[in-house]
């Protein structure tokens, strides 16, 4: 890949907007900008003592006619960790695991102070889950990390649908890392962590074959829907989920107030959702419904959980169709 791409993709983070780019691993890391702590004070030069509790991000310049930008305060107790160190961390694992890091893609998406950062890995294909019949699923890591106190350092292993840009997270592989950035961070975790979820890959790939060989019908699409879906994501993601299952459209409410479940409510047909068949026929098709709905998120950390709780959801429908 010779020039960074910039990805259609976007999202919120706190209000503030998230861009990503592509690349492979030299290119993206140029754009991930550093930070410093510095004591908490008005002015230098100013008749008032330093506030001991508190410290002051900084973001430092990443070109020459950049200045140093405030962040935000945290507690004097806070550990900075700096996005380019969770990101070599990360690599340093996945290296560990005897895969080639100058040849894989690599996105990074940035706040609009690159105080939040999301920085994903996508494996070689040796690694792809190739369900017959239909398109690939690419495992990636995926990390988030913020440096101003707000979000937790996170690390996991999800799967990714290029052709629609779906992905979902699936519990086999966690391995997952939710640190808070405080005096006991570990970041000499995140190697091993790496190395031990890779282990688990194949775990997962044997759940979404089972998944594959769990036929659906409307009778029970309808009956999960109005109950285990609605309950955990509302009711017009469950609506949604439905039409996409039985038609393989997305869709909206046609009368918003109309008393009914979700299953039964009136809709207006939408676009055709990329790569879902007219009908879901077994409870993959169903999952990367889900994985549709749940990617589309604005909010970034909602997508992320979102995408994680899939799994679940579809736990719950089996018991229905077994």
């Amino acid at each position: 890949m010779e020039e960074i791409e910039l990805l259609e993709e976007t999202s919120n983070w706190r209000s503030r907007k998230v861009e990503y780019i592509a690349g492979n691993l030299n290119q993206i890391t140029k754009h991930i900008p550093s930070f410093e702590l510095q004591d908490f004070f008005l002015k230098e030069d100013a008749e008032i003592n330093n506030n001991p509790y508190y410290k002051t991000v900084i973001r430092l310049p990443l070109t020459p006619v950049e200045k140093r930008i405030p962040i935000g305060i945290v507690s004097n107790t806070y550990t900075l960790a700096q996005h380019r160190k969770v990101v070599d961390l990360c690599i340093e694992g996945i290296k560990g695991c005897g895969i080639d890091i100058d040849h894989v893609r690599c996105e990074l998406g940035l706040s609009i102070f690159g105080e939040w950062m999301n920085f994903r890995i996508y494996f070689p294909d040796k690694y792809d889950f190739s369900p017959s019949g239909g398109d690939p699923l690419k495992l990636r890591l995926e990390c988030f990390n913020s440096v101003d106190g707000s979000s937790r350092l996170i690390i996991l292993f999800g799967w990714f649908r290029f052709i629609c840009s779906n992905g979902m997270v699936i519990g086999e592989t966690i391995s997952e890392l939710r640190d808070i950035h405080n005096r006991h961070m570990d970041l000499s975790k995140v190697k091993s962590l790496i190395i031990k979820a890779m282990h688990q890959v194949h775990s997962d790939k044997e759940k979404m074959s089972g998944w594959k060989n769990i036929q659906v019908d409307t009778d029970s699409l309808a009956h999960w829907v109005d109950t285990s879906v609605s309950r955990k994501w509302g009711k017009i993601p469950a609506f949604r989920a439905f039409h996409i299952c039985t038609s393989g459209h997305d869709a909206k409410y046609a009368d918003p107030f109309e008393p009914e479940k979700p299953s039964r409510k009136s809709m207006i047909e939408l676009g055709v959702v990329p790569g879902a068949p007219n009908r879901a026929r077994n409870l993959y098709d169903v999952g990367q419904a889900l994985s549709w709905i749940a990617t589309n998120r604005n909010n970034a950390e909602e997508k992320t959980r979102w995408q994680s709780e899939i799994p679940g959801l579809l736990e719950d429908f089996a018991p229905a169709v077994a």
